[in-house]
């Protein structure tokens, strides 16, 4: 049987766990019941019922599992924008889809590069891989796994997720409290982790790069009966790898096993886990603005030189998680879900980093000195119900929902400016080494309330909810001399809701206006001990969509303005106190172009215009200045043509350009860092069960500083990489 997919012929594999959808389990069963085989899966079970030849039918998809992978560079549903399988063109708010294709295709093993083409999203794009730093919207971006919060400590123990294990990457933009809690103005990035699936799978992948870049990794999926009641995937990989700084390394072992247990058509029980070790998990490398940026008498530092004690430095870091995914439709009209993670870190983390402005010289440095042995732990249940009922004319998707967040960390610490260093003839050893001597204790806990109604009226279709949220956190930091210390307490509480109204055109053209709200708890307090209250976020977006009838396409423009209150601030009537007067103003469009153009073209492209502007604050030096890190214009464009027939049948050419222009260096804008533009390339060969790839990301090896915070705290981009990927399917 050939299955044709809207804008895409040709057999399919669906990857990722379906979720009864009617139209989907119409799909898969009518694939069952005619012994259809996987798109790259050549060993896909046939049925014995479809033993006898059967003519060729055509079955024409009209919607497609908004947890699965999408279709090559286009995704058309999702479950992060609204927590139901809704379509992104009528969403309230701007979602982007980043395929399992596009991360093959563009040979993505960090999520720093899997969102390098993904308007609004930027990051620390360099050899800083303890964690993923990301921001959009001119705010830190939260990371969230199946729906479920990955909290980043309040030190340096942050989950981190590996792209291999990923079916797909969705970015939320702008406040998402309504739905998920406390959070980032800026939005959210949700990673959709591979599940088990019905027809068999297997993958073996090895990959070879510079900077002895070597990663194995392996991939089996399947039914366990012959009925499919029981399905499972085991997903795996190993890696050790430099960065341009060779004393950098990032060494992983991963795996993540999960089981499906389907006892009846309205149930779906999945088990997941994963486990993962980093011997070494990274540092970080700031270097100072007048060695970089700037002409130097000494001679400039380049990106590849360690500004670090390499002997003692080191991360190392042990996860684990498990939980489960529960979903019973109880009739055709109402269904519960639920949920549950237990995530625990171990981790071990010694860094001398560069702490200060060039002295007089324009050579020495102060050197700072850090310590941490941290045992973090959070755990979280998210239990809702949907709802679909009709009233006259209107039918109502409802959603109500509870959830339950709890994060926990134990850290033993010590931090301090060590000493001076010559940069540039750098003797680390005379350093001492940083003792731990402070205990720091802490806890948060939210649980939230919240209701939805998606009310869609012939073309028009109207997003409103509401949540309530109660919080409640301690921050105990002990002196280990003295056993004396100070103690922060927090409950707060906070409504937050949302509304968008989209209409829908019969040519594929959606108009929609949307407001939303965010809010996130801050632990400390003032100077007289006030406790600080939470940040809040607001924003409003309206912006236009397309998802065009005659080729597989989705296209949308958005314009926002989106502010963040309770910014904590210097306090300037007390040194070293904060006080929450602060307020930041984002203001900008967004544009983003995804297309299957045709068989053999696909295409990404997007254009993000940014206007960030501290519009409150103590410090008269940066009010109405940019925050730093943020590019006012950002661009890219990725385009991969696969040849389907001639003598190059099957060999396929990607290439892709990034732009970023300059962004403040410091808080007072006294210096900007200079914008860059970019080259990637990859090439791709399918031969029978192989398909070998190549991927060169900046190809032309642009040295630039991809942000400062300050004249003393800068980072070096990445430089050049190349990627060679063989994978194995059958």
């Amino acid at each position: 049987m050939k299955v044709e997919q809207a804008g895409k012929s040709g057999s399919v594999r669906e990857r990722g766990l379906p979720h009864l959808r009617p139209i989907y389990v119409a799909l898969m069963l009518g694939v069952a019941g005619f012994g259809a085989h996987a798109q790259g899966s050549p060993a896909a079970a046939s049925n014995a019922e479809a033993s006898k030849e059967l003519p060729a039918v055509q079955v024409r998809r009209s919607a497609e599992n908004p947890l699965g992978p999408g279709v090559g560079y286009v995704a058309k549903r999702s479950m992060t924008g609204t927590k139901t399988d809704s379509a992104l063109l009528t969403n309230p708010q701007s979602v982007s889809v980043v395929t399992r294709q596009q991360m093959d295709d563009q040979g993505a093993q960090t999520v720093d590069q899997a969102l390098r083409y993904t308007p609004g999203v930027y990051s620390q794009d360099g050899t800083d891989i303890r964690f993923d730093q990301l921001y959009g919207r001119g705010f830190a971006l939260d990371s969230y796994l199946d729906g479920l919060h990955l909290y980043q400590s309040p030190r340096f123990a942050t989950p981190r997720i590996d792209t291999y294990f990923m079916e797909r990457i969705d970015v939320l933009h702008g406040p998402a409290s309504v739905l998920y809690g406390q959070g980032s103005p800026g939005g959210l990035v949700n990673y959709v982790s591979k599940l088990p699936m019905e027809q068999p799978y297997r993958e073996l992948m090895m990959q070879i790069g510079n900077h002895n870049n070597y990663q194995l990794g392996f991939d089996f999926s399947g039914p366990v009966d012959k009925n499919g009641t029981v399905l499972y995937r085991l997903t795996g990989v190993a890696r050790t790898a430099e960065t341009q700084v060779s004393a950098i390394k990032d060494q992983r072992l991963a795996i993540a096993p999960s089981v499906t247990i389907r006892p009846n058509r309205d149930t779906t029980f999945t088990l997941q886990g994963s486990f993962q070790r980093a011997p070494n998990g990274g540092l970080f490398n700031p270097v100072p603005a007048g060695a970089t940026l700037f002409s130097n008498p000494n001679g400039q530092l380049g990106p590849d030189k360690y500004f670090g004690d390499p002997d003692r430095d080191g991360m190392h870091r042990t996860q684990y998680w498990f939980g489960y995914q529960f979903d019973h439709a109880i009739n055709d009209k109402l269904s519960v879900s639920q949920n549950l993670r237990y995530l625990h870190i171990d981790q071990h983390y010694y860094q001398t980093s560069v702490t200060s402005a060039l002295g007089s010289n324009q050579r020495t440095v102060s050197m700072w000195g850090n310590v941490d042995n941290e045992h973090y732990t959070q755990f979280e249940v998210d239990t809702h119900a949907q709802a679909r009922v009709t009233t006259g004319a209107v039918q109502h998707t409802l959603l109500f929902g509870l959830d339950y967040q709890r994060s926990m960390l134990g850290d033993t610490e010590g931090n301090s400016v060590l000493g001076t260093v010559d940069l540039y003839n750098p003797n680390f050893s005379s350093l001492p080494t940083q003792q731990a001597n402070t205990r720091l204790d802490y806890s948060l806990s939210t649980v939230g309330v919240y209701a939805q109604d998606e009310a869609r009226w012939r073309n028009w279709v109207l997003t409103f909810g509401v949540r309530e949220d109660w919080t409640g956190g301690n921050q105990q930091t002990t002196l280990l001399t003295t056993g004396t210390g100070t103690t922060y307490h927090t409950n707060d509480h906070a409504f937050t809701w949302r509304a968008g109204l989209a209409y829908e055109f019969e040519n594929g053209i959606a108009p929609y206006i949307s407001y939303s709200r965010s809010f996130q708890p801050v632990l400390g307090a003032t100077y007289s001990g006030a406790p600080f209250a939470p940040t809040k976020g607001r924003q409003v977006e309206a912006g236009l969509r397309y998802q065009p009838k005659w080729f597989d396409g989705y296209f949308s423009v958005a314009a926002f303005t989106l502010t963040q209150d309770n910014v904590s601030v210097s306090d300037p009537n007390h040194l070293g106190s904060a006080i929450q007067t602060g307020q930041i103003r984002s203001r900008g469009v967004e544009l983003e172009a995804h297309a299957n153009v045709t068989a053999d073209v696909k295409v990404i492209a997007s254009y993000t215009y940014l206007n960030q502007e501290v519009t409150n604050t103590t410090t008269p030096s940066s009010l109405n200045k940019r925050p730093t890190i943020a590019p006012r214009n950002t661009a890219s464009l990725w385009a991969d043509y696969t040849f389907h027939r001639g003598p190059l049948r099957n060999f396929g050419l990607g290439s892709g350009v990034r732009y970023m222009s300059s962004s403040a260096g410091d808080a007072a804008n006294t210096f900007t860092v200079p914008g860059r533009v970019l080259v990637d390339l990859g090439a791709h060969y399918d031969i029978q069960n192989w398909r070998l790839s190549l991927n060169l990301n900046n190809v032309f090896d642009r040295e630039y500083i991809s942000y400062c915070t300050t004249a003393s705290v800068c980072y070096w981009g990445a430089s050049r990489t190349v990627l060679g990927t063989a994978r194995y399917q059958w």
